[in-house]
């Protein structure tokens, strides 16, 4: 069963088309795994190759991504992907928020914010957090320097920021 990328759950994002490396898609996300398992980071985490689907009914797309999950913060997935793009690769990740039913209507009556309860919930836990999201980010940034190093391409070029709430670098 295809598991489901909810547009309006994405809280942080980094993309990036890297030229003329069409067909090494597979390298980026094997050197990822690899990377984030040398990382040992506490919370347990987990990651898989899964079939992801988008959320629309309408041109709904499945695609292979990265998913990567942790414990410490269960409401928190992350979906790596890398495709080709005509000659090109066309890499993303996703981090997404996604608390369950009733800690949301909860968080929402409370908060005003569905994810209200699904940050860390005093600045240690929110610490863990951003550290868990930034290790997942810069295995990424990792392979895909490798990649281009083993393309003979310049990795200064890579726009290490990403965009959302958590603005990892």
């Amino acid at each position: 069963m295809a598991l489901t990328l909810k547009e309006e759950s994405i809280v942080d994002q980094w993309c990036m088309i890297l030229d003329r490396a069409a067909g090494h898609g597979d390298f980026v996300l094997q050197t990822t795994q690899t990377l984030l398992a040398e990382s040992r980071m506490p919370g347990n985490p987990r990651w898989s190759i899964e079939e992801v689907k988008s959320s629309t009914w309408i041109h709904r797309v499945r695609r292979e991504f990265l998913y990567v999950i942790q414990d410490d913060f269960k409401d928190y997935k992350t979906f790596i992907g890398a495709r080709d793009y005509g000659i090109h690769l066309d890499v993303c990740r996703f981090l997404t928020v996604e608390p369950g039913f009733l800690k949301r209507l909860v968080a929402e009556k409370l908060t005003g914010d569905k994810a209200g309860f699904s940050a860390g919930a005093n600045i240690l836990k929110h610490q863990d957090l951003v550290a868990y999201v930034t290790v997942v980010h810069h295995c990424l940034l990792d392979a895909v320097e490798a990649l281009m190093k083993e393309l003979g391409q310049n990795p200064a070029r890579i726009d290490r920021k990403s965009k959302g709430f958590l603005e990892v670098w």
